[in-house]
C-alpha cells in the first residue's frame, strides 16, 4: 500500500485499515470527493482513516470540534473539517451546492444517554438533514449511505434471527422510541427516492459495533467495562445483563459499509458480526482477559435500560451471500485489539 503523505496514528488502526483495504474493491472510491456528516462518530472516524488512504478528497462536518481518534486523523491528513450544527438547514444547503461523489450520513444522537433532551434534533438529523442529502443526490447522482440502526427492529423474546424483512418498531423508552422511529422514517424517505428516481441510495443497519476508537469517555458497554477493568481495577455491572445482542468488530463493519455503498444491489442491509452474546457473556470474556477479575452486580435502575432480558440477534446473511466475502475478526481478537489501542491511547493522552 502506498501511504505517502498519509498518517494513521496507531499501529492497531493502521493494521485494521490494511485489513479493510485487502477485502475491498475500492475502484469507485479512489480519489473521489467525499462528504461525511457526523464526523466525530465512531464509525465515521474509521471510514475517514480508510478513505484518507484511498486519497479521497474528504469534507467532514460535526457539531463538536474533532476529538479522540478522529482528531489525530484529521490533524495529520488533508481532511477539510467544518464545525457546524447540521440541523441548520441554511448552512447545510450552502455545503450541498458542491458536488460530492459519495455522502455518508452518520449524523445522529446514537447513544442512549444522549437521546433524552435531544428529541427534536434527533428528528431533524434523521429526517430533515437526510432529505437535503437525498435532494443533492437527485441533482448530482451522488452515492448515499444512510447509517440507520438495528434499533429499528422490534425487540425479540426468542432466539429467532432478525433479517432485513423482520418487523420494525424498535424502542421501549421515550428517547429510544423517537430515535428508532425517526430512523424508520428516514429509511422510508430513502426508499421513495430510490424507487422513484433510481438513485444509488443505500441503508445500513449496524448492530453493536466495537473496536479501537472507543475510548474510556465513550458511554457504550464495552468501552465502559474496559475502563472499569483497566482504570478502576474492578468490574461491575448494573444488573444481571442477560440480554443478548449481536456484536461486530469495527474493521469488518467498515468493509461491509464500503462494499455496500459502491456495489450494493439492494436498498437495505443489516451490518453486523456473527457473534450473538449476552452483555454478561461479554463481561465474562473481559474478566478472563484480566486474570479472572471478579464481576460485581449492582442492581441500579437506569431510565434507558430495560431490566428484563431482551434478545436482538441480527443476521447479515443477505450481505454475505451477495458479496461472497469472507472477512471476520473473532470477538476475542477484536477485544484484544481494542484493549491494546486503549493502552496506547491512554499512554499518549
Amino acid at each position: 500500500m502506498n501511504r505517502s503523505n498519509i498518517f494513521i496514528p496507531n499501529n492497531v488502526v493502521l493494521e485494521d485499515c490494511e485489513y479493510i483495504l485487502s477485502h475491498l474493491d475500492s475502484k469507485r472510491l479512489k480519489n473521489s470527493k467525499i462528504l461525511i456528516l457526523g464526523a466525530n462518530s465512531f464509525i465515521a472516524t474509521y471510514l475517514q482513516a480508510v478513505l484518507a488512504l484511498l486519497k479521497c478528497k474528504i469534507t467532514s462536518i460535526s457539531l463538536n470540534k474533532p476529538r479522540g481518534l478522529f482528531k489525530s486523523i484529521q490533524n495529520e491528513n488533508k481532511i477539510k473539517f467544518l464545525r457546524m450544527d447540521l440541523t441548520n438547514e441554511k448552512k447545510v444547503k450552502k455545503i450541498l451546492k458542491k458536488k460530492f461523489d459519495f455522502i455518508f450520513h452518520c449524523a445522529t444522537y446514537g447513544q442512549p444517554k444522549k437521546w433524552e433532551g435531544n428529541e427534536k434534533k434527533t428528528i431533524k438529523l434523521n429526517i430533515d438533514l437526510l432529505k437535503q442529502v437525498l435532494d443533492h443526490s437527485l441533482k448530482y447522482k451522488s452515492r448515499i449511505l444512510y447509517l440507520s440502526s438495528a434499533a429499528v427492529y422490534k425487540i425479540q423474546n426468542n432466539n429467532k434471527k432478525i433479517d432485513e424483512t423482520s418487523d420494525l418498531g424498535g424502542g421501549k423508552f421515550p428517547g429510544e422510541i423517537i430515535y428508532a422511529n425517526s430512523k424508520i422514517t428516514g429509511e422510508q424517505l430513502c426508499k421513495i427516492y430510490k424507487e422513484k428516481y433510481k438513485l444509488p441510495i443505500y441503508i445500513a443497519r449496524p448492530a453493536h459495533t466495537f473496536g479501537p476508537g472507543q475510548d474510556f469517555k465513550d458511554p457504550r458497554y464495552i468501552p465502559q467495562i474496559l475502563r472499569r477493568a483497566m482504570v478502576e481495577k474492578k468490574i461491575y455491572i448494573l444488573n444481571k445483563a442477560r440480554s443478548i445482542r449481536t456484536w461486530g468488530y469495527i474493521a469488518d463493519i467498515i468493509i461491509m459499509l464500503l462494499n455496500i455503498v459502491q456495489y450494493g444491489k439492494s436498498l437495505t442491509y443489516n451490518v453486523s458480526g456473527t457473534d450473538h452474546k449476552s452483555f454478561y457473556e461479554v463481561t465474562k470474556i473481559i474478566s478472563k482477559i484480566f486474570n479472572n477479575m471478579p464481576i460485581k452486580i449492582k442492581n441500579k435502575k437506569m431510565s434507558f435500560i430495560d431490566p428484563k432480558t431482551t434478545i436482538l440477534k441480527v443476521s447479515s446473511e443477505k450481505y454475505f451471500k451477495e458479496f461472497r466475502k469472507k472477512h471476520k475478526t473473532s470477538f476475542f481478537d477484536g477485544l484484544i485489539k481494542t484493549i491494546i489501542w486503549n493502552q496506547e491511547w491512554q499512554r499518549l493522552n
